[in-house]
């Protein structure tokens, strides 16, 4: 559990309670609470430097989105993304993200700014030169989250926020892939909306998902197969 943090939240139950919930959900998406750990409230609670109450809020929540489950006995525990869990996530991205691609690239046609797109792929090279695979998990998200904004669509950005923290997740989990190919597609994509030419980002952004879903679903399969 934390070490002594404190959240610098305004007084207030819901407040704090939002901001244990993003601190949890961060630290499930990168592993730094990994599938298996309990939450229990008191060492949070503490560790943070928050009433137990804010914590206690908080938990639903992630529960709801599919990050914990309340166990008999055991009480919140992290849940592993499942074999299920991870192909609903592509049939949604593979719907979602290709619709994001083409917005976005229409946008930049009409004269949108991709400037935080670019330098985003931009950071991601350095990182994917650098092997950094933290940083080109948290970047690559970020690219794709980047490219919802850009699309313009508020309803859209609104659907994808509880979609992009299981992605986030996911490009924690598949390390094992080949990052400079990953990269690759990114370019093409990013070159295309910034081009104007929807249709190619879309089909592109089609490709990308579904390459990656073959790609994935061994990683997580094995991880489940190995996890006692």
């Amino acid at each position: 559990m934390p070490a002594e943090v404190s959240l610098d939240e305004e007084p207030g139950s819901g407040s704090r309670a939002n901001g244990v919930y993003e601190w949890l959900r961060e630290r499930i998406i990168d592993g730094t609470l990994p599938p298996g750990a309990r939450l229990r409230e008191r060492e949070i609670a503490e560790g943070l430097q928050v009433s137990r109450v804010p914590v206690r809020e908080a938990l639903p929540q992630l529960e709801s989105e599919g990050y914990i489950e309340t166990l008999p006995r055991r009480g919140a525990v992290v849940v592993p993304m499942s074999v299920s869990a991870v192909q609903e996530l592509f049939d949604v991205r593979s719907s979602l993200e290709v619709l994001a691609a083409r917005l976005a690239a229409r946008a930049c046609a009409a004269g949108a700014p991709p400037a935080a797109l670019e330098a985003l792929l931009a950071r991601a090279h350095e990182a994917t030169e650098a092997d950094d695979e933290d940083q080109i998990a948290d970047l690559n998200s970020r690219l794709h989250e980047e490219i919802v904004t850009l699309s313009g669509n508020r309803l859209l950005q609104k659907l994808m926020t509880p979609v992009s923290g299981h992605v986030r997740r996911l490009f924690h989990i598949a390390k094992d892939r080949d990052q400079r190919e990953l990269y690759r597609e990114h370019v093409a994509i990013v070159q295309a909306i910034i081009r104007g030419n929807a249709e190619l980002a879309a089909a592109l952004s089609f490709a990308h998902v579904e390459e990656s879903r073959a790609e994935s679903l061994p990683i997580v399969e094995r991880q489940l197969g190995a996890r006692p």
